[in-house]
């Protein structure tokens, strides 16, 4: 995104000193050397190191937020936001148990490639994340509610934010008629889905963001309790039959995939591209009971981290698949799979295209399919 010009970076507004957080002293939260003069000159001796300057006081939220928000950052502390414990731990199953962060050019490379997307309380509630460039979006103020395009998809954007808006329309490859999610075009953020209590955590270390909390993940069953509804027979079949289908089946429309990616700065080496596949639920679980569900190619490759040259490698890349469970964020009610113009049921548009909506090995690259037919749960259709 484009980044902020430079007095929207660093100038603080009227209102910002007008609030609660604006009768804080400057030095409370950020040290440096108050004495200084107000002059470009002085800037370097202001914000010098020797002078304890603390450029983003909320990475050390125990430190400078807890004292008014402990009920926050305690939880926060062991969020998956916080700590990027699903990261590592998705690299900890492929690399055969090991720990990324014991190697120290393994680490020093997440630091500079990874850790970048960590997020701290500022960078949803002060900044735009530094990943993006960073800058007081809001001139300094602290906002409950982090701005979806300038907070949220700053960093959920290619996979999640691109889709709920809709910007893939009309772009080269992409099938006509891609629409923004239908909850975005009535006007839901985020935080409509996603509440602060998810962002936050509730302070248990999970491992992974597809939770097993009914308590603060969001279902569609939240809004949407089709069990009540039982005059529609797609859903007595799909959902509460005996092969249950996830609602994004029915209701996403295509969707971006990725294929691999390198650290040290190279990025993705394939190109991304648009995508539909139904793959088996290798997850199953109370919460997420279906046994089908979206895939979406992740950008994983058995060399991905060699440019950091640690010796912690993907020794075992094949213990998880690469087509991994996926949520698009694109959600229609009516899409090519349930529109039945012209026809007397939804099995003309869906059931008889296997071949275009079923994972099968054919549609996995022949560098993957070792890794694919080989994973603790695989995910093909047969």
């Amino acid at each position: 995104m484009a980044p902020l010009g430079p007095a929207e970076r660093v100038l603080i507004s009227q209102d910002f000193l007008n609030s609660a957080h604006g009768q804080i002293k400057c030095v409370d939260c950020h040290g440096g050397n108050p004495n200084t003069p107000l002059t470009k000159e002085a800037k370097a001796d202001a914000h010098a190191a020797t002078a304890n300057f603390v450029a983003y006081p909320s990475e050390k939220a125990d430190v400078y937020c807890s004292p008014c928000h402990s009920d926050i950052t305690t939880r926060f502390a062991s969020s998956l936001h916080y700590t990027q414990r699903g990261y590592l731990e998705r690299f900890k199953i492929r690399s055969g148990g090991q720990d990324l962060m014991s190697d120290a050019k393994m680490a020093a490379g997440f630091n500079q490639d990874c850790a970048k997307c960590h997020a701290s309380c500022g960078q949803c509630h002060v900044i735009r994340p530094t990943s993006v460039g960073g800058g007081l979006e809001r001139g300094h103020v602290f906002y409950q509610t982090p701005s979806m395009v300038n907070n949220c998809t700053a960093c959920h954007g290619s996979r999640i934010g691109e889709e709920y808006r809709g910007l893939h329309a009309g772009e080269e490859g992409w099938p006509e008629g891609i629409k923004a999610d239908v909850h975005y075009n009535k006007g839901y953020q985020c935080n409509f889905c996603h509440t602060g209590d998810e962002m936050h955590g509730d302070g248990t270390p999970y491992s992974y963001r597809y939770i097993d909390n009914p308590s603060f993940v969001p279902q569609c069953e939240d809004c949407h309790p089709v069990e009540s509804d039982t005059s529609n027979i797609y859903h007595k079949t799909h959902v509460m039959g005996d092969e249950k289908l996830a609602c994004q089946i029915c209701h996403s429309q295509t969707y971006k995939n990725c294929n691999s990616c390198h650290v040290g700065g190279v990025g993705i080496t394939g190109h991304s591209y648009p995508d539909f596949k139904i793959g088996k639920n290798y997850m199953k679980s109370a919460l997420r009971s279906a046994d089908y569900i979206l895939v979406r190619h992740i950008p994983i490759a058995p060399d991905t981290y060699e440019n950091w040259g640690g010796s912690i490698t993907l020794m075992d890349f094949a213990a998880a698949p690469t087509w991994k469970y996926a949520t698009p964020h694109n959600i229609q009610r009516w899409t090519p799979q349930t529109d039945t113009t012209g026809t007397t049921w939804c099995g003309q548009a869906c059931h008889d295209n296997h071949d275009k909506y079923l994972l099968t090995p054919a549609d996995v690259d022949s560098n993957y399919l070792d890794a694919e037919l080989k994973a603790n749960a695989p995910v093909f259709v047969q």
